[in-house]
């Protein structure tokens, strides 16, 4: 069974909708015991929603970077392996969900600071959909006859995948019934 690009993209909303509405159960995999998430506590920065904030910016920016770092790779050096670019972004994806959810375990504070928290994290892919929208709206051939097809259908998935990791990413830290124990 060969996969198009259409199915491929179907199959990925179809599972970022189920982890959505999944996300109790996936952030309860996260234990409240666990290293990372007493290290995130202990840490002063963390107890600051804006610079905890930042770093979860950072986060995001850095596996952001890492994944189209690796598309690149594999573009440019012409490595053809089936079914890769899935993987990478698949384990990307899991990454950032997994740090959202520790993020969103270790946070003792109050909702407004989780929101501030939530809304400085995400905002990254706020940028990253306004890049997006930006090269989309100002795409130009560069010579007479060239089709741009291509580079448009990429600025619109840049701008679907910030939209939807937004979407996450707010959810997953913003949103959680956890509340305050100081």
């Amino acid at each position: 069974m060969k996969l198009g690009i259409s199915s491929i993209f179907l199959l990925g909303m179809i599972g970022i909708m189920l982890l959505l509405v999944f996300r109790r159960k996936v952030l309860s995999l996260v234990k409240q015991e666990s290293k990372l998430v007493k290290s995130l506590q202990q840490k002063s920065w963390f107890h600051n929603p804006y610079s905890s904030g930042i770093v979860l910016f950072l986060w995001n920016t850095l596996m952001t970077a890492i994944v189209a770092l690796l598309i690149f790779t594999l573009m440019i050096t012409e490595i053809y392996i089936p079914y890769l670019h899935i993987v990478i972004f698949g384990l990307g994806t899991l990454s950032c969900i997994l740090a959202w959810a520790t993020f969103s375990a270790a946070w003792v504070g109050s909702k407004k600071s989780r929101l501030t928290m939530a809304s400085i994290g995400s905002s990254f892919y706020v940028l990253l959909g306004m890049y997006g929208l930006y090269e989309y709206i100002t795409l130009k051939p560069s010579y007479p006859g060239e089709d741009v097809f291509m580079a448009a259908l990429g600025f619109m998935g840049v701008m679907i995948v910030a939209a939807v990791a937004l979407m996450t990413c707010f959810l997953f830290i913003g949103f959680q019934k956890k509340e305050a124990t100081h």
